[in-house]
């Protein structure tokens, strides 16, 4: 039934409308009480009741290696080839322009010691030879004129006709013309003896190992114009080229140990000599080496080659590594048994590779870290990898 706005409701129809809406406010305060209740409980929940906790360090885990007490050897390993030995190699050349009047060795061919290897015909000596021969008749010429003057001279002063003056002008004249013969026959002499130049002889006996011109054939003084080689094939050496931070460690007598590449013995040797290094840019240096024992390898053999430079016995060894160089000095990280990282100053010595040694500052057993350790500071907890 419609009943017009403000008017009041039967006492018998209340409660139908004002249930509902009893009902309506209990539920929602119940509802915020019960929201309420869940955010206070929900961190004693999470927490249980207590302050979180705070984490502990964890140390840093660390590789590390023992010093031992050991032989260390700083050995130089390069490949090289068998070659004629230096004494027993010999490559011709002319000693100025000339031409080739005598060949009479072939490639291959037995050379005996005193063997005419080359006979020169040089332009330039024989006009100087010719030129001095003329000389010497010249001053043989003066001093037969002054030598028949002094004989005239002396015979007249002698017999009062002439004057002492004459007879010891005349003296003079003589003493300097064979003084002046003298000088040109020294002189002729001399090139005389420079013609053995144009000879060229063995010196050892060996085989034509290289020929490069013929009979008639003009040279001149160049390196890039051999004529004819010769080599023993029974005395060889081991040549081998260093790098010139090695090369200036090497001295003669140094020993070293020879393998063929293919081979599977190693045969003993010494530096015999080392390049004098002309050319400051050169990246490496030649080292010859001598066979101990009579060589078994052959010509152009290639080989591995071990040259020890230097050695310490008894030496305290860690791995380079572990070594680190600064401004404050060359020190080490130790790990200690407590499992604490502590730096320690040392004194390094010898160098070889992959190894130092320590000359002062460690002991043998004692642990070094070999991972990174310039990270690592001193003090600070660390343990071992496994």
């Amino acid at each position: 039934m419609f009943r017009p706005l403000g008017a009041s409701v039967p006492r018998r129809h209340r409660r139908t409308f004002e249930a509902p809406v009893r009902r309506r406010s209990y539920d929602a305060g119940m509802s915020m009480r019960c929201a309420l209740a869940f955010v206070a409980l929900v961190p004693l929940a999470a927490c249980g009741g207590r302050e979180p906790a705070v984490e502990e360090a964890r140390p840093t885990v660390v590789s590390v290696a023992a010093a031992r007490t050991d032989e260390l050897r700083d050995v130089a390993s390069v490949s090289g080839t068998i070659v004629p030995s230096s004494v027993a190699d010999l490559t011709i050349y002319a000693p100025e322009a000339a031409e080739i009047l005598e060949l009479p060795k072939k490639p291959d061919d037995p050379v005996q010691i005193g063997d005419v290897l080359v006979r020169f015909d040089i332009a330039s000596l024989n006009q100087e030879l010719a030129a001095l021969e003329l000389e010497v008749l010249d001053a043989q010429s003066r001093f037969d004129r002054a030598q028949s003057e002094l004989t005239r001279q002396a015979d007249l002063f002698a017999r009062g006709i002439a004057s002492r003056n004459a007879h010891e002008d005349a003296k003079l004249a003589q003493a300097t013309a064979e003084s002046a013969l003298g000088a040109a026959r020294n002189r002729l002499d001399t090139a005389r003896a420079g013609q053995t130049r144009s000879v060229i002889r063995a010196t050892f006996s060996g085989v034509v190992a290289g020929l490069w011109h013929a009979e008639r054939d003009t040279v001149r003084p160049d390196p890039s114009d051999p004529i004819i080689r010769i080599i023993d094939p029974s005395r060889v050496q081991v040549s081998v080229q260093l790098p010139i931070v090695q090369l200036a460690r090497v001295v003669p007598g140094q020993t070293a140990t020879v393998r063929a590449i293919a081979g599977a013995v190693d045969e003993e040797a010494t530096v015999a000599s080392k390049a004098q290094l002309i050319d400051p840019a050169a990246p490496t240096g030649e080292v010859r080496l001598n066979f101990v024992q009579p060589a078994t390898l052959p010509l152009d053999t290639p080989v591995s080659v071990s040259i020890l430079l230097d050695r310490r016995a008894e030496a305290v060894i860690v791995p380079t590594q572990a070594v680190i160089r600064d401004e404050a000095g060359t020190w080490v990280m130790v790990a200690g048994e407590d499992g604490i990282a502590r730096r320690r100053a040392i004194r390094q010595g010898l160098v070889a590779g992959q190894l130092t040694q320590i000359a002062d500052g460690l002991s043998d057993g004692e642990r070094v870290i070999i991972s990174t350790p310039a990270d690592i500071v001193d003090g600070e907890a660390i343990a071992i990898a496994r």
